[in-house]
């Protein structure tokens, strides 16, 4: 019996993910603002959400892709540049 690759399903580590540049209008940044400072999730993690719902919905995302689950909070509070540099 052949084996499935389901590879696909692995959640992504911080080593896989690929840098993506883009600019946003002043109205989603706001928005994206307010729901990181609401849930706790980070913009990043949002925007990769969003962006996996929309691929699955339109199908060239399979429907048990790991993208598609609720994100989590990060360990910080509301937004990156208001938190305090702990470095």
């Amino acid at each position: 019996m052949p084996v499935e690759n389901r590879s696909h399903l692995r959640a992504a580590a911080a080593s896989d993910l690929v840098r993506m540049d883009t600019k946003i209008t002043p109205e989603l940044n706001n928005a994206l603002n307010e729901l990181v400072l609401a849930t706790g999730v980070s913009k990043a993690s949002l925007v990769r959400a969003a962006l996996a719902q929309y691929l699955a919905a339109r199908g060239v995302l399979p429907p048990d892709h790991p993208d598609l689950i609720e994100p989590t909070p990060t360990r910080g509070p509301g937004l990156a540049s208001q938190r305090k540099d702990t470095r």
